[in-house]
């Protein structure tokens, strides 16, 4: 089952981001065309005017031996096999390595594309699409993807960052597979334990690429690892264009100008030169200079780096300015989807895209999905909560649960009031008898103030106790929803949804419920 919130009525979501998913006509300077799935079909019309057979070839090609010693499945095959035909396009996602998938948005990222392309075969019979996976393979934040949270215990992968993350060695990995594999040890058969078995190969991006394949496989997801050689060397114009021109920098200095003035946040801030040179355990920054370039401590004339981008493109990496470009390049993609932080820098880059005379994709801000098990949402309802309450402080939510209830906090006002006279009078009296004796009296008057405190404090635990179960309901279910405060989509991950080791129940139950041409927050019942 499936409850559909407005993002406006939810409070992780800014103005800004919304425009992604109600209003993409507000955002038209910066984008090829507003999003809807009629917007594909004229999207098509101009992508398949400007990618030939010759780019499909190259693209089957790489395919070929990105897969050469993966086990693929019929769906897979296919789907390959499908992209060198001329109706042929694809539906985009991206994202880091995350370990062991990350937070569950990961997984809704990929879920989305594929739900996409199914429905838009229905919609469109006489096309083929396909949903691709873009690792970033060549990404080299380690930090940002060496743990991951699985039943409220933070597991982290041990080991030193070393430049391209789908370059590095699985040193230390193992040990993070083994405890995965310890938390469903009572579930031998779990479908966990074949998924981690998958995590192997001589880098962890050949790990993680067999990852994702055995994990949505069966649902004819393409994989894309742009460091790959074939590709580098085919999209090395554009590359040869950046390190003469500097193209990308100045088109996006242009963007930003009108981005600011509509008040939108930028999100990349473009180099001079929007690439990196890629070498063992490293990953630099090409930095242009008045006599050529800078890599490191190394310098290079103009003629030595159009030398080495001709000898070795594979050592060419695009950052995040030109990374979308190289996709576009080399995909027959129609639409890209990312999260709705990701999906705001895309509107830098239109002019880059022109630039380069690459197509600029439709853009969809992914969905945005809360799971909650049905059991726990009649619980909620049965306390009088609503949807608008699963992201409010349970602190107030339990003190309005208990006003609804008819058990008001107990007024201690006029009580405290007698007792303070009381004290006074003691206090007095024992003036006016001896006043030697004043400090004793006080002594004794705050043991009894103490006592009196924790009368109140049990009077007031007898009185909720009453509904212990329901107050204790209503932290449980709101740590379920906003772990540590974060929205947790951001914060939880797949297997934490998988007690018993089904995963692939799972999310197909996630996928059949989810609907990915829907601007709302989706909320799903398990």
């Amino acid at each position: 089952m499936r409850i559909d919130i407005p993002r406006s009525s939810t409070p992780f979501f800014n103005e800004k981001q919304r425009l992604f998913t109600e209003n993409q006509a507000a955002l038209s300077a910066w984008i090829q065309r507003p999003f809807s799935k009629e917007a594909f079909l004229e999207q098509l019309t101009e992508k398949q005017a400007v990618y030939g057979s010759v780019q499909r070839y190259i693209l089957q090609e790489g395919l070929e031996e990105l897969y050469a010693d993966v086990l693929r499945s019929e769906q897979v095959q296919t789907n390959i096999e499908k992209l060198s035909q001329a109706n042929c396009f694809t539906v985009t996602t991206g994202h880091q390595l995350s370990l062991a998938t990350g937070p569950l948005f990961f997984l809704y990222k990929i879920l989305h594309v594929i739900k996409q392309c199914e429905e838009l075969k229905v919609s469109y019979p006489d096309y083929e699409f396909v949903p691709v996976y873009w690792m970033a393979s060549e990404d080299h934040d380690f930090a940002e993807i060496q743990s991951v949270q699985l039943f409220q215990q933070i597991l982290k992968w041990d080991r030193s960052n070393g430049g391209a993350v789908g370059r590095m060695n699985l040193d230390g990995l193992e040990t993070v597979i083994s405890e995965i594999h310890t938390k469903f040890q009572n579930h031998p058969d779990s479908e966990i334990h074949t998924l981690m078995d998958a995590m192997s190969g001589e880098t962890y991006g050949k790990a993680f690429f067999q990852f994702v394949n055995e994990l949505f496989g069966h649902y004819g997801l393409i994989i894309m690892d742009g460091d790959l050689p074939l590709w580098k060397e085919a999209f090395s114009p554009i590359l040869k264009q950046e390190l003469l021109s500097g193209f990308s920098s100045k088109a996006v200095e242009q963007t930003n100008q009108s981005l600011s003035q509509a008040g939108f946040p930028l999100q990349v801030e473009a180099k001079d030169t929007n690439l990196f040179y890629l070498s063992p355990e490293k990953r630099e920054r090409i930095q242009r200079t008045e006599t050529g370039f800078q890599i490191g401590s190394k310098e290079l004339d103009t003629e030595s780096i159009l030398e080495a981008l001709k000898n070795h493109p594979e050592s060419f990496s695009p950052n995040v300015v030109l990374r979308p470009v190289y996709q576009e390049f080399l995909l027959p993609n129609l639409c890209y989807v990312g999260g709705p932080g990701e999906i705001m820098y895309w509107l830098q880059l239109k002019d880059v895209f022109q630039e380069a005379k690459v197509l600029f994709p439709l853009i969809q801000s992914r969905t945005s999905i809360l799971l909650l098990e049905e059991k726990n949402w009649n619980e909620w309802q049965t306390m009088g909560l609503t949807t608008q309450d699963l992201w409010r402080n349970p602190q107030e939510l339990k003190q309005e649960f208990l006003e609804r209830e008819g058990s008001q906090a107990i007024d201690f006002s006029e009580l405290d009031e007698l007792t303070l006279k009381l004290s006074s009078k003691w206090t007095q009296l024992t003036h006016e008898v001896d006043s030697n004796q004043v400090s004793m009296v006080e002594a004794e008057l705050t043991r009894i103030s103490k006592q009196l405190f924790q009368l109140k404090d049990r009077l007031e635990k007898i009185r909720k106790g009453k509904f212990d179960k329901q107050l204790k309901m209503i932290d449980a279910i709101s740590a379920k929803c906003l772990p540590k405060g974060e929205l947790q989509e951001r914060n939880s991950n797949l297997f934490s949804f998988c007690a018993d080791g089904h995963v692939y129940a799972r999310i197909e139950q996630i996928k059949s419920e989810m609907n990915p041409f829907l601007s709302d927050f989706q909320f799903i019942l398990l």
